[in-house]
Formats: structure tokens, sequence, C-alpha cells
């Protein structure tokens, strides 16, 4: 058995024969308390793996970083030979020393591994998506029946005729109907027809003589992988689901097959078929289960945001659908805005929504159908907004000429809350209704822009609202929260990103809305350089992906998912890329600064 790890990055980039090397290679070596490892006096020729103990970085007399089990240090100044800072022994260390002429040797012929001591910012970035690609895959062989279970159960009476049950499958767009008939069940499906018309069968006839009883059911708490073996077995497409004795629903093959394959083509299935609340509910809490998995599987933040956005998109439309009269539907827009509308709210944070209502419009439902939606929307685990951005807020619920004339008062007097106010509708995106109201008061909002370079600086400038939690010696700046040191991700650098982009996009009259695309466009067209807007993207999606690793686990620990970090949690790699990526964004907010003159504003 290997005496060294290589379970994480960067060694799981190497082959055996290059583990074997490195392993050859390294000498463990014992550190006592307080005693110095690394300091700017002396060379700096080899990189080292902590076994057990705690060594902390130290500039000056400031602690800037802490290295715990398989953390690893310095890769910076084993490259450069030399460090700039103090490695010193907390708690007696035992160390793995890898001696710097052999990791240089693999860096040069093994470029993933180099990968991470030489790659551009981006580049970083990108191989460490790749790594987390590369985790152990979620087993599904743990799935219940509940898990994928999406067809509720259409009943029929047994004294009902063929013709009846063909127009009742056709209304419920089902293929397969439950059968009552006296203590029995059964069941008629597509398939049935086919016999019906080879023995010409009059579609007068009653259910009862026709229909199957002999049903094979399953539990809807059985395992998954049971209910596809029994269909494997029995050389059937489907089983009726009990629950306590009761249909609980339908589970066909195609079910089975789509949770295994996509588990978020099932659940828009569920969400168009849904009829109650308590169903939408029930797919609310799965849209956080499907954000587990597919996150466990590799797949990035930003395209996890774009699936979630479309999600929670129908799940919000078919509320509202629920909730409003048809014609308050039909007379309105419904919006989501903030990261919601950006497609960059992954997890379940506070709403950010309204309602446009067409001019000359009136219905008394509209604030009891807008209060409901709010509470609804708690209760699919949304909590309230703060700042109360919901539709139950009338400043948020207002006709089309009443929007825009907030829109007017928020260009032409831009004080820090109408620029805020102005920055969430520039996200917005229609989830239901008439799309065309949005439309038309982003025109008019553009028809209000100009040329005024002060009131693009004004709204730039909230870039400055929060400090970069990265000190002078590349250490991460930490707040106590709760007796640890924690620091805010979305403040410190999700919300600069986002921000400054936002305010470039608008300034070049860049329509679209997710953060991503509005790069892509930047760059498209010379407004920004290419290599600033990759580097940048990548960060994001790093940041974004960090939070919700954490995000995750607080969930799983039964606490809220919020922005906070904890930087001794990360792993030596993690650590680094935060500090790149907050580095990054002490750039581009430079850069920022710069393009509008943010200096020459009061």
């Amino acid at each position: 058995m290997s005496r060294f790890d290589f379970s994480h990055p960067p060694f799981t980039h190497l082959s055996n024969a290059e583990r074997q090397t490195l392993e050859n290679a390294a000498d463990i070596v014992f550190f006592d308390d307080e005693e110095l490892i690394l300091s700017p006096s002396k060379p700096v020729d080899a990189l080292y793996v902590v076994i057990k103990g705690v060594v902390r970085e130290m500039a000056d007399d400031e602690v800037i970083a802490v290295y715990h089990q398989r953390d690893t240090f310095d890769a910076r100044s084993m490259v450069a030979g030399h460090t700039s800072t103090r490695f010193v022994v907390h708690e007696e260390a035992l160390v793995f020393a890898l001696p710097r002429d052999t990791v240089l040797a693999l860096t040069d012929s093994n470029p993933s591994f180099g990968a991470f001591f030489f790659a551009s910012i981006s580049q970083k970035f990108g191989a460490m998506a790749r790594e987390s690609g590369n985790r152990e895959l979620q087993t599904l062989l743990t799935a219940t029946v509940r898990d994928a279970c999406s067809r509720l159960p259409v009943f029929a009476e047994g004294s009902d005729s063929i013709l009846d049950a063909a127009r009742l499958m056709k209304q419920r767009k089902s293929k397969s109907i439950l059968v009552r008939h006296g203590e029995r069940l059964g069941m008629f499906t597509t398939t049935d027809f086919r016999d019906i018309i080879l023995t010409a069968t009059p579609s007068s006839a009653p259910l009862h003589q026709v229909c199957h009883f002999d049903l094979i059911t399953v539990d809807i708490d059985d395992f998954l992988f049971n209910a596809l073996l029994t269909m494997t077995q029995r050389n059937i497409r489907r089983l009726v689901v009990m629950e306590r004795g009761e249909p609980a629903g339908i589970l066909a093959q195609v079910d089975i097959l789509s949770y295994f394959s996509n588990h978020s083509h099932l659940i828009a299935q569920r969400l168009d078929r849904a009829e109650s609340l308590d169903e939408l509910a029930a797919i609310a809490e799965q849209i956080t289960r499907l954000v587990s998995i597919l996150s466990s599987h590799g797949v990035k933040a930003p395209q996890l945001g774009r699936l979630v956005q479309a999600l929670n998109a129908r799940l919000f439309e078919r509320a509202w659908q629920l909730i409003a009269p048809a014609e308050l539907v039909a007379n309105s827009c419904l919006l989501v805005m903030g990261s919601e509308g950006r497609g960059e709210q992954i997890l379940k944070t506070d709403q950010d929504n309204a309602l446009l209502i067409r001019d000359g419009f009136d219905h008394p439902a509209i604030r009891g159908a807008c209060q409901t939606f709010s509470d609804t929307l708690a209760r699919f685990g949304y909590p309230p907004c703060p700042g109360g951005i919901m539709v139950r807020n009338p400043d948020w619920c207002r006709h089309e000429q009443a929007m825009r004339d907030q829109l007017y008062r928020w260009v032409l007097t831009p004080d820090g809350d109408a620029l805020m106010n102005l920055a969430i509708f520039i996200d917005a995106e229609a989830v239901a209704g008439d799309q065309s109201l949005l439309t038309q008061c982003r025109q008019y909002l553009n028809s209000l822009l100009s040329d005024d370079e002060s009131f693009y600086a004004r709204f730039a400038r909230a870039i400055e609202q929060f400090d970069t939690p990265l000190g002078f010696f590349a250490q991460l700046l930490t707040k106590e929260k709760d007796g640890a040191a924690t620091l805010d991700i979305k403040k410190g650098g999700i919300f600069p990103i986002v921000h400054g982009i936002r305010a470039l996009a608008l300034r070049h009259g860049i329509g679209a809305s997710n953060t991503f695309e509005r790069l892509q466009l930047l760059a498209e067209r010379g407004l920004l350089e290419r290599e600033l807007a990759n580097d940048v993207g990548e960060a994001l999606s790093f940041l974004l992906g960090l939070r919700l690793s954490h995000g995750l686990a607080e969930l799983a620990d039964g606490r809220s998912a919020s922005n906070l970090i904890r930087p001794e949690r990360l792993s030596t790699l993690e650590r680094d890329l935060l500090k790149d990526a907050l580095a990054l964004v002490k750039r581009f907010k430079g850069y920022l600064r710069h393009h509008f003159r943010l200096g020459a504003i009061a």
C-alpha cells in the first residue's frame, strides 16, 4: 500500500509510474512545536504535504494561512525557489518533503499536473472544474420509487365504456388508467386498444371486461432498482405504486430510465402535470436534491444555474397559474429578478420577483393572488426578501405605465436605493403571462439611457460597496462568526464581478441577463479584452461553485444555505484558487475604476 495519499489534487493527475517516482523521492520529516520550516532567509528546495499536525504561514506576526492534514505548501514558493513569508509549526508536524527538482520534472512531463503550478488563472480554474467531474458518482442504487414516480393515478369505473376510457386518457394525457370494479382494481392501457381492434370488441363494452386485474405492484419506498428488476423479470412496462395499501401512482419503465439518465426531464414532466400546490411543494424539494446529485457528478455551477432557472421558471409559472385567475395571468407578466433572473441562483435564497399588469386591466383578486404567491414560494423554501422585493409589495406589483414612471425616477434621480432597484430590474426575466409587457418596459428604459457617463459611473460605483477579503501578503481576510473564521464570498467576490459586468453591459447596450452571456458578448464585440473576460468568467464560475458546495454542506447539516465560507475547511488547492479568484476580483475592480473613472465622482 502506498504511504502517500494521491487522492487529492494535483496528485490525482499523476500516472502510476509518476506516483511511484514521487513516492520514491519523498522524505518524511518531523518538526517540533514552533520550529521554522520555511523562511525568506533560506531557499525553498521542497514541496511539503502535511501528514499530521498544524503549520502556520506568517507575515511578520500575522497568521495568513493555516495548513492541516493533506494540505500542501508552498507551491508558489517552490516554483520561485524562495518565499516572502515564514512557515512555522503550531502543533508537532509530520510532513512529506517532495524534492523541488522531482516535482518540477513532473510538471514538465505532465501538463495536467503542471497546470496547477504554472497555468494561467483561467486554466487553473478549468483544471479544477475538470477535477470535480472525476469525483465518485453518487450511486443511484439507493434511489427509491418515491423519487421517480411522477404519474398520479387516473381512475375510471368498471362500468365505464371503452370509449369513455379513450376520452379520459386523451383528456388526462395518460397512457394508462386504473379501473375500480367492486373490490377489485385493474389497469387499462393504450396497448389494450390493439387487442380491442384485433378482436373487434365494440367501443361500448364496459372496461371491466377488457382490463387486467392481475396487477403487479411496488411499494413507494422500495428501491427503484428493485422496480426495474421486476419489470425486466416480468417483461412489463408499468407497475402500480402503493402507499399504505392504497394506489399512489403509476411507475412506467420510461420513468425509471428518465430518472437514471436525466433527472431534470422527470422534474419538468411533473411540473407540467401538477394540479395542486401540494404537488408543487414536493417537486420544489426535488429540485434541491437534483442540484446535489448533478453537483456530485461534476456539473459546473454556471450550467447548474441555468438548469435550475429553467425548472424554477416552470415551477413559478405553474404556481401562478394555480393561484391567479386566468384573466389575470393573461393580462400580466410575472417576473423573476436578481440572481434568479440571471440564472445564477442555484440554491433557494430570497425571493426577487415582480408583477407587471396591462394598463387598463384591473381585477379584485390581484392583491390576494400576489400575497398567496409570495406565501406559497416561502412554503416552497424561498424565504421572503428582506427588502420586500416581491409581488406582495405594491411597489413591485404595478401597471405598465406606473412601472415606466418608476424607471424614469430611478434613472433621473439615481440615489443609492434607485440604482439598486434599477440593477435588480435590469436582470428581470419573464416566467408567466404576457412577456411583451416586460419587453415594452425594457424598450422604454433603453430610451431613457443616454451617453451621460456620470450616470454609468454612479451605477458602477456599487462595486466599491464591499472590500475584497484579500490582504497585502495574499492572506484571506476573515471575520469571526459563531466562533469560526469566515468570509462572505458573495460580498467579497461574486457581487463585484456580477455588478461590474452588469454595468458594462448596460453601458454598451447589451440586453442579455446572464453574467456569462454578458461576458461573452462584451468580448466578442471587443469591449472587453478576451483574456480578461476568460479569467473573470472562470473566477466567477469557481466562486459560484465554492458557494454551492458550502451551501449544500450547510443544508446537509440542517442549516440554511449562506454565503459564508470557512477557509480552514478548504483544501490547499481550493484556498490557493480562492486567493487567485479574489486577486482577479481586485484586478477587475481596478479595471472598472479606470473604465468608469470612479475616482472622478463625488
